[in-house]
């Protein structure tokens, strides 16, 4: 700490400050003990910061305000801050400063590890404020078929081609049983199915129901499967439901259908939130510099330095290992390179990051196929996972009910840039059973290869709330795979899964595949497999698709498992998404045992929904049997006093108001996406919630007289909720009218004309020509004129909008 002075400052000093016009001192106070205050152009490291800033010289030295030093690029917690946040500069560490009387400027020098880093570019920008507006929406599924196939003859009518694994999975995904799920296909099997999803959104959040209805035989039925209300609110990202819910889980633990209610944390909200660990990537210029980024040899980011230090805020586009390269030049104009290992894993979460949930409620029975069947025992769920720090993500999960107690741990750990370990412990007790599940996994990426090895391992006891509805626990799951790309178009894997005691009995496949495209129209895929318990199971399954003109494509297969064979070809032809029409699809199939199976389908894809035709044959030695569908798609929207039809609604949508207008053509992410109706309005079905969507008009294409105040927005609209995107917009009811003097020549440029009705003001271009944007049937114009005033009465009718009328002799008023 130090203080060099070049000259004695005293009082006199604010009159030698006062020549210098950009810089005027404050006036010094004539009490011995009040402070005398300067105004001068800092430098920070022989760096001009543009900045003028307060120093003020009292009795213990000098001293500036805390905001003044922040704004030049120190950082707060390195400042001593008195209780008015004023800083003495003696007293920050390892600063030294200077002033310069003559340039009337001070010089600080300091490490830079001091400094506020320089932000370069962009992290991902926050969405705009979500909102939602107030209507019903209707989604709904027809299905009409000539027989009902049951779940046997479909299973047997369709070949594997590789085998099965049990039901019994981890996950999101709530467990469904075998039994369960024949029993729901065999309950929605009819010759008639209407399935609907009922919402009703308002800011106050979405109500939802969802069921479908059948007729067979003149009989009609109703299931139920899910009524719920959710809420969000996005400043504190959280979410409500309360009804029919999925439970949360873990990668080592089972989702289950409850009925309950549930408090979640939602990141989904925020789009711009990262809530995996990002490295801190820079370095310090000394002098003002470009700084480019590379990963793993690729250039991502590109922008200037001032000097110092600097972060580059943009995220690189990385998942698994690779190499960040900073590139920038030093004061000598040397190109320096700083390089550093990455490991990026969307698993984990920052340091201090907390995801949760918690639901309580009744666990559901026979989803599906009963509309009201659950537990008689309530049951409580929660899931837990926070950021010890950026390296390390514990994970904690429980249930409770009746009989039943489970509570597990768990973690993930980042191995500095060799992968990520994650391992979990589970117990459960109750009813005199207790158990363990223990689970331990390893994942690593990288450009060169992938690896993925995960385990679970169970023992009889152990129970948890997806066992109590029936579905059983695998005392042992395991995966381990290894990919290998092969430059930038081929890939082979090699995969080994076991699994026991599994609704579908026991299985340890091993299998290898490689995929590859040649050009840009052929892919080729192969497959090889064999169940290690089950005799005769090798199997093989390769084939190619050739893509052809037209969105058009063929593919043949051939595959071997077990004792069946069966060869495939196929062609299709895939639809426009945006623009819609007609699509269609052939397969035949044929092997041994007398297996032939053919299938055709037609489809078509309008604005109000889509249709598929489907006709369907298959036969084996021991059954026939021949199907044709016909489906229909699509959705009902009441909103904003209009009740439209449209495509299936999945997330979120917007309804375009033109303000009455129609035919006007709207944009979504500068594409077509249609024109709005004899209302004014438009419905887009296809948004993405809680993120921006840039919706436009195309306003060259609208006639003359439509006037357009804003051609362009950014809407966001909630999850499972549609927002009113509205268009400030109307018609011009003016006309450009020409006025004249008495002598027939134009009224001089920049006269100013006001509408005698209304006050409004317009002013005169050239040849005398003035725009009146709203004009009624008679319009009365006073012109201001040198020495006077002058009135005209002008007609107008509807027809002559946004045309050039005229010319008018403006007279003069006595």
């Amino acid at each position: 700490m130090r203080a060099r002075m070049r000259t004695t400052v005293t009082i006199c000093a604010a009159a030698t400050l006062m020549r210098v016009a950009a810089l005027a001192p404050a006036t010094a106070q004539p009490a011995d003990d009040a402070p005398t205050s300067y105004y001068l152009e800092a430098t920070v490291n022989g760096r001009a910061t543009g900045l003028v800033v307060q120093v003020d010289r009292v009795r213990e030295g000098f001293r500036m305000p805390a905001d003044e030093l922040t704004q030049i690029g120190l950082r707060e917690d390195a400042l001593p801050l008195d209780a008015d946040r004023q800083v003495m500069l003696d007293a920050i560490p390892d600063l030294s400063f200077e002033y310069i009387e003559d340039a009337q400027r001070i010089d600080f020098t300091l490490p830079e590890s001091m400094l506020t880093p320089q932000r370069l570019g962009e992290a991902p920008p926050p969405p705009p404020p979500s909102r939602s507006g107030t209507g019903l929406l209707l989604n709904y599924t027809a299905r009409l078929q000539s027989s009902r196939v049951d779940f046997e003859q479909k299973r047997l009518g369709r070949r594997l081609r590789a085998p099965l694994l049990g039901s019994a999975r981890y996950g999101r995904l709530p467990v469904l049983g075998e039994e369960e799920f024949e029993a729901k296909y065999d309950r929605h099997n009819r010759t008639f199915a209407l399935n609907t999803e009922l919402r009703f959104f308002s800011p106050a959040g979405v109500f939802v129901n969802t069921g479908y209805a059948t007729i067979e035989n003149g009989e009609y039925d109703y299931v139920r499967q899910d009524t719920y209300w959710t809420y969000t609110n996005p400043d504190a990202l959280r979410t409500w439901t309360v009804g029919d819910l999925v439970s949360s889980s873990l990668t080592w633990s089972r989702a289950i259908h409850m009925g309950g209610a549930s408090l979640s944390r939602n990141f989904d909200v925020r789009p711009d939130l990262i809530t995996f660990p990002l490295p801190v990537l820079g370095g310090d210029a000394v002098v003002p510099t470009m700084v480019d980024l590379y990963v793993n040899g690729l250039r991502q980011f590109t922008g200037n330095a001032t000097g110092g230090p600097f972060v580059i805020a943009s995220p690189p586009a990385l998942t698994g290992a690779g190499v960040a390269t900073v590139v920038f030049q030093d004061a000598q104009g040397r190109q320096v390179t700083l390089s550093r290992p990455l490991y990026l894993d969307t698993r984990l979460l920052g340091d201090g990051l907390t995801d949760y949930s918690v639901e309580v409620g009744y666990p559901r029975r026979n989803y599906g196929s009963r509309s009201f069947d659950y537990a008689g025992d309530p049951a409580a769920n929660a899931s837990l996972r926070h950021g010890i720090s950026d390296r390390f993500t514990l994970e904690a999960h429980t249930e409770l009910t009746r009989g039943l107690t489970n509570l597990g741990v768990g973690g993930l750990l980042e191995l500095g840039g060799a992968g990520v370990l994650n391992a979990s412990a589970t117990g459960s007790g109750g009813d005199g059973q207790h158990g363990m599940q223990w689970g331990l996994g390893y994942q690593y990426q990288s450009p060169r290869f992938n690896i993925d090895l995960q385990a679970l391992r169970a023992d009889g006891g152990y129970r948890d709330l997806g066992s109590v509805k029936g579905v059983t626990v695998p005392q042992r799951q395991a995966h381990a795979s290894l990919g290998i790309p092969i430059g930038q178009r081929h890939s082979i894997t090699f995969t080994y899964t076991r699994q026991e005691a599994s609704d579908l009995g026991g299985s340890r496949i091993v299998s290898m595949g490689y995929s590859g495209t040649f050009g840009q129209r052929l892919s080729v895929f192969a497959s090889a497999f064999r169940d290690v318990d089950v005799a005769d199971s090798a199997g093989l399954y390769i084939g190619a698709s050739l893509s052809l003109e037209r969105r058009v494509s063929v593919s043949s297969s051939f595959s071997r498992y077990g004792e069946a064979r069966t060869a495939t070809i196929a062609a299709n032809r895939s639809m426009d998404y945006d623009a819609g029409g007609f699509a269609w699809n052939a397969t035949l199939d044929g092997g041994n045992d007398g297996y032939r199976h053919g299938s055709g389908r037609l489809d078509y894809r309008g604005r109000y929904g889509e249709a598929s035709l489907t006709l369907e044959h298959a036969t084996r030695d021991d059954f026939t049997y021949d199907n044709a569908s016909l489906y229909a798609t699509g959705a009902l929207v009441w909103m904003d006093g209009d009740l439209m039809a449209t495509r299936t609604v999945y997330d979120a949508f917007a309804l375009v108001d033109t303000n009455g207008l129609p035919d006007v053509p709207v944009l979504r992410e500068n594409r077509i996406a249609g024109t709005t109706n004899d209302e004014g309005h438009l419905l887009i079905p296809d948004l993405l919630s809680w993120q921006g969507n840039r919706l436009a008009i195309r306003s060259e294409d609208l006639p003359p007289e439509v006037r357009v105040d804003a051609d362009r927005l950014d809407i966001a609209p909630r999850a499972l909720s549609g927002a009113l995107a509205s268009f400030p917009m109307g018609r011009y009811t003016g006309a450009t009218v020409v006025l004249v003097d008495g002598t027939g020549r134009p009224l001089p440029v920049g006269t100013a004309v006001t509408v005698v009705a209304t006050g409004e003001v317009q002013t005169v271009g050239y040849d005398g020509q003035v725009f009146l944007p709203d004009m009624a049937p008679v319009t009365r114009l006073r012109a201001q004129l040198d020495g006077g005033t002058c009135d005209v009465d002008i007609q107008f009718r509807s027809e002559d909008a946004m045309k050039t009328l005229g010319p008018f002799a403006c007279e003069r008023s006595p």
